[in-house]
Order: structure tokens, then sequence, then C-alpha cells
């Protein structure tokens, strides 16, 4: 089982996210520490990172010029990457039925022993990513998804909708390499529940992580 993180150096909605300290360590490291001895690569174009980074088990390298610049043009409207992962597939991945985990930093109360559970699911299907459940009643584009509108049904009866956390996405080489995706034809959507669910993106996000991380 291989781990690839990717961990820039500038965020948007929060700046420096990633070095932010939340309670006596940086963002990151709580995720690293929870991978302590595992086999464990990082892509980063921050050389702060890249120089500071002494650890055994982990493998960190510079981001490929081709990828930041990706990341800073206008007219590229989707993320890298998926190409990112691919170059790290064909770098450091040799056989192609080796469990891949991509966990994210800013998941910084993912447990290691929830994702080991959750890659026992590539027993059956192809790959496997990290989902929360909301039994609400649920609306796309103005139209009911999971409830009848014609009557009124108990909420613990809805059919739960799934949505995708980013905490991580496990699959193998073969299957990224089939659909050139992290998530494969037969995915299983793995629920995770608070507070290994919180998730940072903004201001908001990261007031919610210091109030649990100080219990």
């Amino acid at each position: 089982m291989k781990f690839f993180i990717i961990i820039k150096e500038k965020s948007e909605r929060l700046a420096d996210k990633n070095f932010l300290d939340l309670g006596d360590k940086p963002l990151f490291k709580h995720l690293l520490d929870e991978l302590s001895g595992q086999d464990i690569y990082i892509d980063t174009d921050s050389y702060v990172l890249h120089n500071r980074l002494k650890n055994p088990d982990v493998t960190c390298y510079l981001r490929d010029k081709k990828f930041v610049d990706l990341e800073r043009d206008g007219d590229f409207k989707v993320s890298p990457v998926l190409l990112m992962i691919e170059n790290f597939l064909d770098k450091y991945v040799e056989d192609e039925n080796e469990i891949i985990v991509t966990p994210h930093v800013t998941s910084p109360f993912i447990r290691l022993k929830t994702i080991l559970d959750a890659s026992t699911y590539l027993d059956v299907y192809d790959s496997v990513q990290a989902c929360t459940e909301h039994k609400e009643f649920t609306y796309f584009k103005g139209q009911p998804v999971n409830f009848n509108p014609d009557v009124v049904q108990k909420t613990q009866d809805l059919e739960p909708v799934v949505m995708g956390n980013g905490a991580f996405f496990i699959f193998t080489k073969k299957t990224f390499k089939e659909n050139n995706n992290r998530v494969g034809k037969n995915p299983y959507f793995y629920p995770i529940t608070f507070p290994e669910s919180v998730e940072i993106d903004d201001k908001e996000d990261w007031k919610l992580a210091k109030r649990v991380y100080e219990g």
C-alpha cells in the first residue's frame, strides 16, 4: 500500500492553510503523523516543505513545473490532479495491483484504521471513495432527488444522499490506468462521520477544526 499526498503551498479560500498551526503543529503534519510508518509519497510545490521534511518513511519531491503552470493557467478549467497521480504511478509504482491511497491533509481527523478498513472493500469493488451520507429532503436543479414530492415521507425512511468529501480515494494502478480516474466503474462509497468527515476549505471550516481539536 502506498499513500500519495499532494501538498500545495498557496491556498485561495484560506491562505496558507496547509501550513497553519492546528494545535501544536501545522495542518499537514496531522495526517503525516497519523500515517507514521506507512509508505508515503508527497508531491509539493513548496521548496520550504521539501527542504524541511526529513523523514525516512516519506519520499517528498518537487512538483513538475508543467503541473504548476497548469494550476496557474486561467484557461485550464480543471485540476491537474489526475495528471499528477499518473506521474506518481509511472515513477514509483511497479505493481499494477498495489493499493494506492490519496488522502488529503485538509482532513486532519481521518484515522489510519478507517483507511485500512475502507481498503478491504477493494476485494469486491474496483475503487473506494470517502463520503458522508445525508438523510434529508434533497433537490438538484429544483427537482427532488431522494423522495416522492406527492407524499410526506418520514426522514428516517429517505434514501440517503451520498456526497464525496475528499478525505481519501483508494484504488490500484490498474484501475486508474483503465479509467484515467481515481474512481473506477464499480466504486464503493465509504461513509465516514464527524469528526473524521471535517474537511477544511475555508475560514469557517478552520474554526470548526480548531474547536474539535481543542475538545
